[in-house]
């Protein structure tokens, strides 16, 4: 473990009257000869001094100097006094002025002097010298190369067990040891064992030295690169293996909201556990946390110096060699800032040497461009062009034998496109456009799941097959490529969806002889853009399709009923006003058309199990939904013949999303990490359709309440789904609403508030203030808000929210769920109690997916009932409710359970 900060401190001498206060020794000399002056009054002169000539209040220095105890205002008046005795002052005004009933000013002039300076020993310890305060424990050697010889290797004298001390001796070491100590707490309270930090055993906070007792927790990367033989000795793959270690280390402490702002090589361990490496970070000293609530829910005590209002004078980040660019000015630390610090060491690692940087030409020495890319984005020199997320850099990492494969694979395919657009070239002679234009949608169609349903299905059929397969050859030669100007094209995306909408208005005409290749291309394109989660084209597209087969007479065939099945799932999967009821008409309507012309077609069987799938969630019925979509997923799989693994992978999807549904979060997890694995390997891992799989398997581990976890998974994948689906898309507003449940189980209130905002914004400007998305996004506004203790905030969102539906029977006792909840915390307990009465658990549990829903609203009438004065009501429903809640890993219930039982035995 190193010192906080790097080899040299900036050291402040302050001289006033007669005497001087040297800032880094923490000593004061009055008439060049040091002064008898115990910590606390010294500490009092220094926050004097910080603002001299100003009037510092009595509340602002009770505050400074004794963080989080509570003092009589005499402890202060006593400091006082030991100063102006220490000093000498012949009138006690003369260099600190009292403000009556106000507090005090530093009032002799005062000159300050800068010097950097390497530091010397802090302590007069040495090896074999017991621990003070600890004496069965004897210092072995100081560690860093800081020279202040501040952290100590100590060993037990019976057992030889190691462990570390680090110590402070003046207050402004103590302040980071305290920090340090809070946020080390907190990490392994929200994380428990899988925290990757050193066990913290005891601190001493109460006489010089004060210290912090560690385990044992590794050598750091130095010492781990030296024992080898130096880093360039380590084989490559052992390095990277360490940085997505480090990535992932990074990413849990981000999790649970806590930023480390000094990450170097040093305070970076690894150590062998049960022969397994293991990674673990240290010296949290400079840390912060990105939301200050969190502390409290911990029950830790704030030690101060932990958000974002950082002092003039603290650093910005530990070591500048490993600081972000933005941090030289005036920037505040952020999340990519420790961001740019791994991509450092993760290029360090590969180079093999700790002493590398960033400078120009650095690409040079990394021979492997899917890691020089790795690192490219992760050290960006702006903070937005960097890597969402320190997950987002693990998972990459994490990969590269799959990325390398799939690079492979797609220089292949490049080549082999390349060579078949240079024999078309010579085949047939087209406008020089149009010819560039065929080469882009052949990529597009290639990398993208919106337009991957134009790659015809070659079936037996022989002669239906291949009129409708020259067909659409055709179509997409002529209509949809002669349709694209590149001249005017802004992305190949955009372009590519203007050029099928405008193309797919040609249809009626150009097949206006042959309804059911009509029809086909119709429900074709219906599909597309139902992917994209663009309703309004789908929808005027599967309307089409269906009056092109009704004109070919096979309305009441196998391909018009599938259509009109598809339909009638993306309509329930819209969630708009009126779609659900249209939906379950479409497939009723389907049904009778089945059984009166005796269909009997596998495909159709799927279609219409998977609609009524769709219908029974959208409706609430989780449970049919469960049933529909797990006898759709095993007819689909039966007939690989007539659906391609992606669709078979879907249906699976669909059922396992049920179980998430029903609270099933071990279930689920389980049924859809294979399917991941499947996906990703037909369409590779960043595919939007194995994006959503992804995102699913996250949504598993929220409902297991593993938070942190789930978090992690929606850090890595929010930055990729932007990028492939755009910040609107429905999956990208899926995984906020997810990530924004998974902050407030953690505590981090103000984070879940944000997403939850973004949520509600974009859904109601997409699909209306009334949407699902809408009212839940806003809902979960509020809920965030009131936990975060901004009650009228929290309680106006979610009125509003209940105001603005429209339909949802669980979805509206959800919400009159959380006001109550709101008013609880407000002692409104008459409006709470009136509203719980209204709800039916086991329906909001199938909403939310939380089993033991029933037993939060037992809490809820017993924290009602405490309030109401009715203590034996209040511990009849606690006791009924404690079993299903006491192992919740939410905090804000946490917290409830742990005030209402300390009401209720005090």
């Amino acid at each position: 473990m190193s010192s906080t900060h790097s080899s040299r401190r900036r050291r402040r001498l302050w001289r006033f009257a007669s005497a001087e206060f040297d800032e880094a020794s923490w000593v004061l000399r009055v008439g060049g000869a040091p002064a008898a002056v115990e910590g606390k009054p010294l500490e009092v002169l220094h926050e004097l001094l910080l603002r001299a000539g100003e009037v510092v209040t009595k509340d602002e220095i009770l505050d400074a100097v004794w963080p989080g105890v509570t003092v009589v205002e005499g402890s202060l008046a006593t400091a006082i006094s030991k100063l102006r005795k220490a000093l000498g002052a012949t009138d006690s005004q003369s260099v600190i002025a009292t403000v009556s009933r106000v507090g005090y000013r530093f009032v002799a002039p005062v000159e300050v002097t800068s010097i950097d300076t390497p530091l010397a020993p802090r302590f007069a310890f040495a090896s074999g010298d017991a621990v003070p305060a600890r004496k069965a424990w004897q210092l072995e050697r100081p560690l860093g190369d800081s020279g202040s010889e501040d952290v100590w290797l100590a060993r037990q004298t019976k057992t030889g067990e190691a462990r570390i001390f680090k110590f402070a001796d003046a207050p402004d070491r103590l302040r980071a040891l305290k920090r340090e100590a809070a946020l080390s707490r907190l990490v392994f309270a929200a994380l428990g064992k899988a925290a990757p930090l050193p066990t913290l055993h005891e601190w001493n906070f109460d006489a010089p030295p004060f210290f912090l007792e560690y385990a044992w927790g590794g050598r750091d990367l130095l010492a781990w690169a030296e024992e080898s033989g130096g880093l360039a000795a380590i084989p490559l793959e052992d390095r990277l293996a360490v940085a997505a270690m480090i990535a992932r280390a990074v990413a849990g402490i981000h999790g649970v909201g806590i930023l480390h702002k000094d990450l170097k090589p040093a305070n970076i361990l690894i150590d062998e556990v049960d022969g397994s490496r293991v990674v673990r970070l240290v010296d949290f000293g400079s840390g912060r946390l990105l939301d200050e609530a969190l502390l409290a829910s911990f029950d830790i005590t704030d030690p101060g110096s932990l958000d974002a209002d950082l002092g003039k004078d603290e650093p910005r980040s530990g070591t500048l060699a490993y600081r972000a660019p933005e941090l030289v000015g005036d920037a505040v630390p952020t999340v990519k800032s420790d961001i740019y610090a791994l991509g450092l060491i993760l290029y360090q690692l590969v180079a093999g040497d700790f002493s590398a940087a960033l400078a120009p030409g650095w690409e040079g020495k990394v021979a492997d461009p899917l890691i020089e890319d790795d690192i490219g984005r992760a050290a960006a020199g702006a903070p937005d062009a960097r890597l969402g997320s320190a997950s987002e850099l693990a998972d990459r990492l994490g990969r590269l034998d799959e990325r390398r494969t799939i690079a492979a694979r797609a220089a292949e395919q490049t080549a082999f496109l390349a060579e078949q657009k240079r024999q078309e070239e010579r085949r047939v002679a087209r406008r020089p456009w149009v010819r560039a234009a065929a080469a882009s949608l052949i990529v597009g169609l290639v990398g993208t799941s919106a337009f991957a349903a134009y790659a015809v299905k070659q079936r037996n059929e022989a002669r239906a097959a291949q009129q409708i397969s020259e067909a659409s050859y055709r179509f997409l030669a002529e209509d949809v490529l002669a349709s694209v100007d590149p001249a005017h094209a802004d992305a190949a995306g955009e372009t590519l969806v203007a050029a099928v909408n405008r193309a797919g208005g040609t249809i009626g005409q150009r097949f206006e002889d042959q309804p059911r290749i009509a029809g086909y291309l119709y429900a074709t394109l219906a599909r597309a853009f139902d992917l994209r989660s663009d309703y309004a084209d789908a929808f005027r597209y599967y309307e089409a399709a269906e009056r092109s087969y009704d004109r070919a007479g096979s309305a009441g065939a196998a391909e018009g009923v599938n259509v009109r099945l598809q339909h009638a799932s993306a309509l329930a999967l819209s969630t708009q006003p009126g779609s659900l009821d249209a939906a379950r008409g479409m497939i009723a309507a389907a049904a009778r058309t089945i059984a009166a012309k005796g269909i009997d077609s596998p495909e159709t069987t799927v279609w219409l199990e998977s609609a009524r799938g769709m219908a029974a969630l959208a409706g609430e019925d989780v449970p049919g939904s469960r049933d529909h979509f797990g006898r759709a997923w095993q007819a689909a799989r039966t007939q690989p013949e007539l659906f391609s693994p992606r669709q078979i992978v879907n249906f699976g999807q669909r059922h396992a999303f049920a179980l998430i549904r029903l609270g099933e979060g071990a279930a689920a997890e389980k049924a859809f990490r294979p399917l991941v694995a499947e996906m990703t390997k037909l369409v590779g891992r960043d595919h939007p359709d194995t994006l959503f799989l992804r995102l699913n398997v996250g949504q598993a581990l929220m409902v297991q309440q593993r938070f942190p976890e789930a978090i992690a998974v929606f850090d890595a994948l929010l930055p990729v789904m932007e990028r492939r689906l755009g910040p609107n898309h429905r999956y990208t507003l899926l995984l906020l609403a997810a990530r924004q449940q998974s902050l407030g189980g953690v505590g981090r209130y103000a984070d879940a508030a944000a997403d939850g905002e973004r949520v509600w914004r974009a859904a109601a400007a997409k699909d209306g203030p009334s949407s699902f998305a809408a009212v839940a996004g806003r809902t979960d506004i509020g809920i965030s808000q009131c936990r975060a203790g901004k009650l009228d905030q929290g309680i106006a969102n979610i009125r509003a929210a209940r105001a603005a539906m429209t339909r949802g029977e669980a979805l509206a006792q959800a919400i009159d769920a959380a006001l109550a909840d709101c008013l609880i915390q407000a002692h409104r307990y008459a409006e709470a109690k009136a509203l719980l009465r209204t709800v039916d658990p086991a329906k909001v549990a199938q909403l939310v997916g939380d089993p033991h829903y029933d037993a939060l609203v037992d809490l809820a009438f017993a924290e009602i009932a405490l309030g109401e004065r009715n203590p034996a009501e209040a511990r009849r429903l606690f006791a009924k409710a404690g079993p299903d809640l006491k192992d919740t890993q939410d905090r804000f219930v946490q917290d409830r359970i742990k005030a209402l039982e300390a009401r209720l035995t005090s």
